[in-house]
């Protein structure tokens, strides 16, 4: 029986994503994946200083950036904007392939006043994301050019023609929105969140209760739980628990501890508990899990 690959978001303690680049002197990232690969069909929330974008090739996704779901798939794409927080998944659990491209936004800021007029407006602005679609010509260009890296990538000059491809996507995005448009009001929130956030990845083995993550973030437990709803669509300990499965995956990938050593490590109080949990979230026990992967 073929094993199943399991992919995961690699973070730092600031819940930014550790990012592997192609090419170690180079801050950019192409990938083409497929969300079986993910635990639960689901990746999870994560940020990071690169700009993004997402085309699927084959089925569909659901895009959350800063609470707001986008649900897209093959012949459209997504644009997500430096800094914003983002998670995707499957609703239905089935499967999509697509290309990721992640890239630094100094990779663009060749020259001073490229960065003073045409990125940093873009990056402090409030435009999120843009959703691409077929139906608009400059969103097909943006399309077009992901396939085109992707075509391109084993060449000799895959290095060459992303570079260029980058400068002609970010060319087509400056010229189409409006780099005016005010910051959001919302920022100190989601720092707010991201703190929070923050605490649970490092705290997510010991008891911690919910007045202890809303502490984290200097609010009060009903702002934490609106916060939480709001951005992430769960309530904190709902998040805590997510958390926690899924760093119990890894050690079942990783290790050879077992599962009640697992259990342990990562927060939950008993087996029975992490079981039925992990069963309502998985679809199978943590032995049963384990020996797929």
């Amino acid at each position: 029986m073929k094993k199943k690959c399991v992919n995961y978001i690699n973070l730092n303690n600031d819940y930014s994503e550790k990012i592997k680049y192609t090419h170690v002197d180079f801050p950019f990232y192409f990938h083409k994946g497929r969300f079986s690969s993910y635990p639960n069909f689901t990746m999870k929330s994560h940020w990071h200083d690169d700009l993004e974008l997402v085309v699927p090739i084959s089925g569909h996704m659901i895009y959350n950036v800063n609470g707001q779901l986008i649900r897209f798939g093959a012949g459209e794409g997504i644009f997500v904007n430096s800094r914003r927080l983002h998670s995707a998944y499957s609703d239905d659990m089935t499967e999509c392939e697509y290309y990721v491209m992640l890239f630094h936004p100094m990779v663009l800021c060749s020259i001073k006043q490229l960065e003073q007029e045409l990125v940093l407006p873009v990056l402090k602005s409030s435009q999120d994301f843009i959703h691409l679609k077929q139906d608009e010509e400059w969103h097909t260009k943006i399309l077009q050019l992901v396939h085109h890296i992707a075509e391109t990538s084993k060449e000799k000059t895959a290095l060459f023609s992303a570079i260029g491809s980058l400068h002609l996507i970010w060319s087509e995005i400056v010229s189409h929105i409006n780099l005016n448009m005010k910051t959001k009001r919302d920022d100190m929130q989601l720092s707010t969140l991201k703190a929070i956030i923050a605490f649970i990845h490092e705290h997510y083995s010991e008891k911690i209760m919910l007045a202890d993550i809303a502490e984290a973030g200097y609010v009060s437990k009903r702002t934490c739980g609106n916060l939480f709803l709001r951005y992430l669509y769960k309530t904190p300990i709902e998040y805590l628990n997510d958390y926690r499965l899924q760093k119990s995956i890894e050690l079942m990938k990783n290790t050879d501890m077992t599962i009640l050593e697992i259990c342990l490590a990562c927060g939950f109080s008993g087996a029975s508990y992490y079981a039925e949990a992990f069963r309502k979230s998985f679809g199978k026990s943590p032995t049963e899990y384990r020996k797929m992967i």
